[in-house]
């Protein structure tokens, strides 16, 4: 993974854990989501905000220092949890081991016949590894292609597991969750999917998490009342 992309997925978790609106760039000891304003920085940050991984929301002026205050879009929240899949990570590794095996004549040539061996042997273990990712790859996209459509519940459980392997923590706002899956059904409602939330709650498949206090209610308008509770996330049940 190049430094840029890295860069990018970083600043969109970033952005992603602290929710809401957040700096640009750190101004001090206040957090933003680069570090500091560099012209790589700049670059990445324009190019975010013209894929429409990142808006900004307002900028404020002080003396003549303009602060940009920007958030994490669905698309990049989507950009930044897809970037863990298997499949991505498998061709990541594939691409790699490409690049070494086209590396080596280049070097090999100019060695002795026992190093040769060495490289040959080498080049083998390359060769085997580079066959296992090719299948792993078919196997991943043929049980992707012959796979019924799956319950907007199997999609759920994915997308809470992709979030948490990204680093964005066990629980997921119930806003999140509901724009990821409305992404692939545009006739999702949210009465079917407050619905769908307390039988998998019921059926042990996820826990529903209450705020943590007054300044931690993401998206109000998705939260769930149930009975005397009011819950704003859901979490993978405990294995």
């Amino acid at each position: 993974m190049d430094r840029r992309r890295l860069a990018l997925l970083e600043a969109l978790k970033l952005g992603a854990r602290e929710r809401g609106e957040l700096r640009l760039y750190r101004r001090g000891k206040l957090p933003g989501m680069f570090a500091q304003r560099t012209r790589a920085n700049a670059e990445i940050a324009n190019q975010a905000i013209a894929d429409e991984l990142v808006e900004v929301t307002r900028v404020e002026t002080i003396g003549k220092v303009s602060i940009e205050w920007v958030r994490v879009t669905p698309k990049g929240l989507a950009h930044l949890v897809e970037s863990e899949s298997p499949i991505r990570a498998l061709e990541d590794l594939k691409e790699a081991l490409a690049a070494n095996q086209r590396g080596l004549p280049i070097w090999a040539s100019e060695l002795n016949a026992r190093i040769q061996a060495e490289v040959e042997a080498i080049r083998q273990r390359l060769d085997h590894l580079a066959t296992r990712v090719d299948q792993a790859l078919a196997r991943l996209e043929s049980k992707q292609a012959s796979a019924t459509p799956v319950s907007w519940e199997s999609q759920m459980l994915a997308y809470l597991e992709q979030r948490e392997r990204v680093g964005l923590g066990p629980r997921c706002p119930l806003a999140d969750v509901f724009v990821a899956l409305k992404e692939s059904n545009a006739a999702f409602s949210l009465k079917d999917f407050h619905a769908g939330l307390k039988q998998m709650q019921a059926d042990q498949r996820i826990a529903l998490l209450p705020s943590s206090g007054p300044d931690d209610t993401p998206g109000p308008e998705y939260a769930l009342l149930n009975g005397a509770a009011i819950y704003y996330y859901a979490a993978r049940a405990a294995r």
